[in-house]
């Protein structure tokens, strides 16, 4: 079964993958779980919400949650995933972003809840210092541009 996004027209796969034999596509894609077995050998890039390995993979892998890797199971590639669990024995090969990614603004929102829970925010005014036979020097604070990226 398959959706299409309303934001892209991109059609979703909302079905679980199970590779028992080797594969090699471009991508493979799912809003579901994949799994590959122990005689599963896939190349290709997987994006999917979670992934348990327990054969070969070779390509990046982006999961939105679990990524789980057996002992005799082997990963080549990059990995960008919300938890990630290697059991011993398990060959993994790249470089690998494990963890959630908030953008800029919940970044400020949680900043925001956080300085509210413990004290208000004050707004200072810039400080001003003079020297004696020099010019003025005025500080004044700088808030950083967050630009937030539009993900699918």
């Amino acid at each position: 079964m398959s959706v299409t996004c309303k934001f892209c027209s991109k059609s979703l796969k909302l079905e679980d993958v199970k590779i028992t034999r080797y594969e090699a596509r471009r991508v493979i894609e799912t809003c579901g779980t994949v799994t590959i077995d122990k005689k599963g050998h896939v190349v290709s890039d997987v994006r999917c919400v979670n992934l348990v390995l327990r054969g070969k993979l070779k390509g990046d892998v982006v999961g939105l949650r679990n990524v789980e890797v057996a002992g005799d199971a082997e990963l080549k590639g990059d990995v960008t995933a919300g938890a990630l669990n290697v059991a011993p024995g398990a060959m993994l090969e790249g470089f690998y972003r494990i963890g959630t990614k908030t953008n800029g603004e919940e970044k400020q929102k949680a900043a925001g809840e956080v300085a509210k829970a413990e004290e208000p925010v004050k707004e200072e005014k810039p400080v001003v210092e003079e020297e004696p036979k020099a010019a003025p020097v005025i500080k004044i604070p700088v808030r950083k541009s967050v630009v937030p990226i539009r993900r699918h």
